[in-house]
């Protein structure tokens, strides 16, 4: 009995290990692909430290060239957490009140510089104008355009507006000495037409008295936002700068409605460089516009020139080299990776354009979409899969 027992347990034994070294090469398999891009893709080891070096030569000592940074002390915070109990009690009993217009000044004392400055820095604004230089903004311009007689449009710190809503010049108001002088520059990093790396100047005025903009010297007349159709979100900032004094801007003064925009090529870091011992930058605000109707009426109307068009061309998809005989590769989905992206879209034109008419009201499709495919059994697995997709709407068909 015991020889027996013996038997089957080396039996056993040597069954388990067959087992094992069978299955040590199908794990390495499993886990021995290889990661990351291709090698004919990849870059080499020598290439990344070439761009890593690069990248060091290229960092700077970044310098603030507005005010400093007034902090803000513990006790504002101290005496919150010591009235924060009363506040949750009220706030529970529904017996709250609050002034937002404190809530709003006490935020721009305490909180609006650090974050108009990271805004700005998420945006690009330092980068694109000031060669990453910074400044902490001390004053907070309140910036309004007016929609119709009753409804103005707000600007924060990067929202949308639209080229509609900013075709007139907006009203500015921020708080300061009266006997202090000031200037105000309104430009794109973006939105110049044939220099990547200059700005177009849509406003400037200049020697402001006090919070006044009406008294000002206009030294570039107000231009609305272009966004040229297909560029997408393009940016517009305005920059308010204090003087020590009155400054002589003849040099810089455009001709009235000036509609050049060569002539309107401007760069902040030039225009700072050569005033920097009578200015400096104190308030911060911008926002986002792109392309929508009216941006035709100032294209043709105020600056006199065709409109240009832009168009998006992506990048082709990684795919490996095709192959005529593929493994295991549903032969309808692998040829489509192939295919080019503007055939497939007109295929879905195509498709598109036979449920619509002119004569009749756009349709919302039917409720049950997938009952128009019973029957359909006797057609290939792929062609059932190519009808669902319709559809449902699904992958290169969900714009029908």
């Amino acid at each position: 009995m015991a020889h027996y027992a013996f038997k089957h347990l080396c039996k056993d034994l040597l069954t388990t290990r067959r087992t094992t070294q069978c299955l040590i090469p199908c794990y390495r398999l499993l886990y021995s692909s290889i990661r990351g891009k291709p090698h004919d893709i990849a870059r080499s080891l020598k290439d990344r430290l070439a761009e890593i070096k690069e990248r060091k030569e290229k960092d700077v000592v970044r310098n603030n060239i507005g005010f400093p940074l007034q902090n803000v002390g513990k006790h504002l915070d101290n005496k919150w957490l010591k009235e924060r109990q009363k506040y949750e009690k009220n706030s529970r009993l529904k017996k709250l009140e609050v002034n937002l217009e404190e809530v709003r000044q006490s935020w721009v004392e305490e909180q609006m510089p650090n974050h108009s400055y990271v805004l700005a820095e998420h945006y690009g604004i330092y980068k694109d104008l000031f060669d990453h230089c910074f400044f902490y903004p001390k004053l907070f311009m309140d910036i309004e355009y007016d929609v119709d007689e009753e409804f103005v449009m707000p600007l924060y710190l990067g929202n949308r507006i639209t080229p509609t809503e900013a075709q007139n010049p907006p009203h500015i108001k921020y708080n300061c000495d009266p006997n202090t002088w000031w200037t105000l520059v309104m430009s794109s990093p973006d939105g110049h037409l044939e220099k990547n790396d200059a700005e177009c100047l849509h406003w400037m005025i200049g020697n402001i008295s006090g919070s006044d903009v009406s008294t000002g010297e206009v030294l570039c007349d107000y231009l609305p936002p272009f966004p040229p159709r297909g560029t997408g979100l393009l940016r517009y900032v305005f920059v308010l700068y204090e003087q020590t004094g009155q400054i002589d801007y003849s040099s810089m003064k455009k001709t009235a409605n000036c509609i050049s925009l060569s002539e309107r090529t401007f760069s902040t870091v030039d225009f700072y460089g050569r005033c920097q011992d009578k200015l400096t930058p104190a308030a911060l605000s911008f926002f986002q516009a792109e392309w929508d109707p009216s941006v035709q009426k100032v294209f043709r109307e105020i600056l006199d020139m065709k409109e240009p068009v832009f168009e998006f061309i992506h990048p082709p998809n990684y795919h490996p080299n095709q192959t005529k005989y593929p493994h295991k590769q549903p032969f309808n989905l692998y040829l489509n990776r192939y295919r080019d992206v503007k055939d497939i879209q007109e295929e879905v034109l195509k498709e598109k354009l036979k449920n619509v008419s002119p004569f009749q009201p756009p349709s919302s499709g039917p409720e049950y979409p997938l009952a128009k495919l019973y029957g359909l059994s006797k057609k290939p697995s792929w062609q059932r899969l190519h009808n669902k997709h319709v559809a449902l709407k699904r992958h290169q068909w969900k714009d029908l």
